[in-house]
């Protein structure tokens, strides 16, 4: 039977879980990041420990993917959450006297990472089988809102309990609010048909993935907007990355104008999330939308350094917006295309795309940034994103369409 809200058990339960573990992994992701360089002193060895952890989003997914078609993805949400919930009490304890030891905590972050990737991909593969029908749009929302506000809300609590109380108490209350959700989630009540097949016609690990990869060589319209996103992130990651050395190196803007500017981004994202809630957008101009804002983010991105401050402010908060915007549509469409059975091995693949095009991206714009002005960088990266924009999208739209077009 069709469901006449959104808020029904299912969805209201990993909502209120996604936010609880939201708190505690904003918290946890601010003060390791804090924490390496305050103990350290170096600006290599934080950025080796940036790329170490980075290593389980590329070597992973595609080797979970079946793995997470195979078996309930409720299950290991829930096994998930509870394993990390021991491991952060458990460093809490052994933390709580100041203990600090590089490669230990190297090697948490290398856990925290793969924990990630596994529960990330199972989430997404889950998520839309919680949203009842007819209202992707809507559930993917309320999703898009949770980590912009939890970040916005909890990010300077959680400053100042690192502040006064060290990274033992943010472990301990990060294990604490896991342990709460994996509770929530547990009241989860799905059918996970895709168990069942997997069960009736068991196939080998290789298979399995050979199978993956073929769905998507069959899927013109999905393999086109995965590839694309690969650039696309390329480019915004490197845009990313030249924004805080813009603002430290400017001979009259401060790093406080820079903090703002983020800040006007999130504000966008939120905007945008509520939008998407009160406005269904008509199935028919799905791809349209689309395509405007991924030509608008490219150009935006392109002449964002070349901007006086107050038209970055507002160049920002139109990123926020129209990111929103091409995640809601992405989301809602692809999770609702890919078959449910093939979905973690679909959502796996796209992982390692994205995770590859953001680390190249940076370290693109990284090396450029040695020998080239900032903006330049930033204009000549965007301009790649608007090249890869007119020859995968607008190439392949027909096939895109079938995928964006479609009543959800």
């Amino acid at each position: 039977m069709k469901s006449h809200t959104l808020w029904t058990r299912n969805y209201t339960t990993i909502t209120i879980g996604t936010i609880i573990s939201a708190i505690g992994g904003v918290g946890l992701n601010f003060a390791l990041t804090v924490l390496i360089y305050n103990e350290t002193s170096s600006t290599l060895l934080s950025a080796i420990f940036s790329a170490v952890i980075m290593i389980p989003n590329i070597v992973l997914p595609l080797m979970i993917g079946p793995y997470i078609d195979k078996f309930s993805r409720k299950n290991i949400i829930v096994i998930s959450d509870m394993c990390m919930a021991a491991l952060f009490l458990a460093v809490a304890y052994f933390t709580r006297d100041g203990y600090f030891s590089y490669i230990p905590f190297m090697l948490l972050g290398v856990l925290i990472s793969t924990n990630g990737v596994i529960y990330g991909i199972a989430y997404e593969s889950l998520f839309p089988e919680l949203i009842p029908e007819g209202m992707l749009q809507k559930g993917y929302s309320i999703s898009s809102l949770i980590y912009p506000t939890v970040n916005t809300l909890v990010l300077p609590v959680a400053a100042i309990i690192f502040d006064r109380y060290g990274v033992s108490a943010i472990f301990l209350i990060e294990g604490v609010l896991l342990s709460i959700a994996s509770l929530f989630e547990m009241r989860i009540r799905v059918d996970e048909s895709q168990v069942k097949i997997h069960k009736d016609n068991p196939q080998s690990f290789i298979v399995m993935v050979k199978e993956g990869i073929s769905y998507l060589k069959e899927e013109r319209g999905i393999w086109a907007i995965f590839v694309f996103f690969f650039f696309l992130l390329m480019a915004g990651e490197g845009v990313n990355v030249l924004l805080y050395p813009f603002f430290e190196n400017h001979p009259v803007w401060t790093v406080t104008q820079y903090a703002l500017l983020i800040s006007f981004a999130t504000g966008g994202r939120l905007f945008g999330g509520v939008m998407h809630y009160f406005i269904k957008i008509p199935s028919h101009v799905r791809f349209n939308i689309a395509a405007f804002v991924y030509f608008s983010l490219s150009i935006i991105n392109g002449v964002l350094l070349f901007l006086g401050y107050p038209m970055m402010i507002v160049a920002q908060v139109l990123v926020g917006l129209l990111s929103i915007n091409s995640f809601n549509i992405r989301m809602s469409s692809v999770q609702s295309y890919v078959p449910s059975a093939k979905r973690g091995r679909v959502n796996g693949i796209y992982h390692i795309m994205t995770a590859l095009g953001s680390i190249i991206g940076r370290l693109l714009a990284g090396t450029l940034g040695e020998f080239f002005p900032f903006a330049w960088i930033a204009l000549f990266m965007s301009m790649g994103g608007m090249v890869a924009f007119f020859m995968i999208i607008i190439k392949n739209r027909e096939s895109v369409k079938l995928v964006y077009n479609r009543t959800i």
